[in-house]
């Protein structure tokens, strides 16, 4: 449907675009040729890149965002996709710009209405007894009573729970008492092969490792999926997830969001926002760097080590702010609101962040992106490594020109814990319209603060 949507959209919206208009006055009443050729590129990336965001999976038990985010970011990435083609060939100009927004606006909507439509039917389906997979959990520990309470109180998902296993024959709780229990192996595949059973949850702690294994082997041959939940409640993840590496299965405990796909997203947002920021910018960088010069000697940019993705060092770049020797007595220490090192006009540039604007130059070389937790510099970092819980994490996405932190006031001398805490929840939750969000918080939030100094 997918495709339907790309081509009945693209071929509709040439009617109501002003490129009709055009090529009828030239004697052409049908779509022209070259806006077939450019419908057909979009089937061929949306082809290629929308099993590469999981547009394809089984989306149940899953949130409506996540699908409708999901979605949103393929069909993003294959709109990038035409207009890089379209500036490497220099077609741009032959293409209607308002034919390209409304095909793109509409197949979208069409792209999220449909799915909107089909998860309202099947959740009413579910919801009056239809469409229902019916389950057996295997434990009655504290695990598996969380996992079957979530389960009843989310009946739209259509899970039902029909029976639990446990060997220790230890009772169910109240809520619960009207199920099935059932406490031998045997037993247990008997029920399963007469009853209309679809899905076997096992939710014991890796302690049960013994009845986990007989579990699997009595129901060999059984026709019903096997599904495992992870002991996973007790510890603090970050992003988990399941993944194979080396046809090994994996669950991914310290993992960064912005990987696979993603990662190629987030590069092509940062390519292409941090260059036409810094075209729109460049007078005002030239004006600064201006003032920079007449107000104190020595160069107009400073330069200054710090560490990034993956502990990497590099050289990020600032206007210059403060004279040249300002921490000749001092060392490497932070800025606080008392400090006076900084010029008049380098103030200025502080409290405003505009001397953050060269760093953009960083991440149109790949050390840095636009969104991400700040860098710091490598003393610093040896320094609170061993002191703050989880900040090496940090670096498991390239540094920041803004962050999530920074957009909440968490910047210059506040609190490490508090910061690396947003830093964290940023990389863990991830996505383009948190990135969006962010950048509409700095500009209205993020570049002057009080903690700006």
């Amino acid at each position: 449907m997918d495709w339907f949507y790309v081509l009945i959209c693209g071929y509709i919206s040439y009617y109501f675009s002003f490129a009709h208009d055009y090529y009828l006055q030239q004697g052409v009443e049908s779509l022209s040729e070259g806006y077939w050729y450019v419908i057909a590129l979009a089937l061929l990336f949306t082809a290629l890149l929308f099993p590469l965001f999981s547009i394809y999976r089984v989306w149940r038990g899953t949130s409506t965002l996540t699908e409708i985010k999901n979605i949103t970011m393929a069909w993003v990435l294959v709109a990038l996709f035409l207009a890089v083609l379209a500036f490497v060939t220099k077609s741009g100009a032959d293409y209607s710009r308002s034919w390209m927004g409304l095909w793109f606006v509409s197949t979208w909507g069409c792209f999220i209405s449909s799915r909107i439509i089909m998860r309202l039917v099947l959740r009413w389906l579910r919801s009056n007894g239809f469409n229902h997979r019916h389950i057996i959990i295997v434990g009655t520990g504290e695990q598996a009573m969380v996992v079957a309470d979530r389960l009843v109180r989310s009946t739209w998902f259509g899970l039902e729970i029909e029976a639990f296993f446990d060997t220790d024959n230890s009772g169910l709780p109240k809520q619960f008492k009207n199920k099935k229990l059932i406490s031998d192996c045997e037993a247990l595949r008997q029920y399963v092969n007469e009853s209309d059973i679809d899905q076997i949850w096992i939710a014991l702690p890796h302690t049960e490792e013994k009845t986990i294994r007989e579990v699997i082997t009595v129901l060999d041959g059984a026709f019903v999926e096997i599904r495992y939940v992870p002991d996973i409640f007790e510890y603090q993840l970050m992003h988990h997830s399941l993944s194979e590496m080396a046809g090994v299965p994996v669950v991914n405990i310290s993992y960064s969001a912005i990987d696979g796909a993603n990662r190629i997203v987030k590069a092509i947002e940062d390519y292409v926002l941090a260059f036409v920021v810094l075209i729109l910018a460049a007078p005002v960088m030239l004006l600064i760097a201006l003032g920079v010069k007449l107000t104190s000697s020595g160069s107009v940019l400073y330069r200054q080590r710090r560490v990034g993705w993956n502990g990497k060092e590099f050289t990020i770049l600032k206007f210059r702010s403060m004279p040249p020797d300002a921490e000749q007595e001092t060392g490497p220490v932070w800025a606080c609101p008392l400090d006076n090192r900084a010029t008049r006009f380098g103030s200025f540039l502080r409290k405003t962040s505009l001397d953050e604007l060269p760093q953009l130059i960083n991440v149109l070389k790949g050390e840095m992106s636009l969104i991400g937790p700040r860098p710091e510099r490598p003393v610093f970092v040896e320094q609170y490594k061993n002191e703050i819980p989880h900040y090496m994490k940090k670096h498991l996405v390239k540094a920041g020109v803004t962050g999530w932190a920074q957009v909440h006031g968490w910047r210059g001398k506040t609190c490490l814990h508090t910061r690396i805490e947003h830093d964290l929840y940023y990389i863990e939750n991830w996505s383009l319209w948190l990135d969006v969000k962010i950048i509409v918080m700095t500009v209205f939030r993020g570049l002057v603060h009080k903690n700006a100094y």
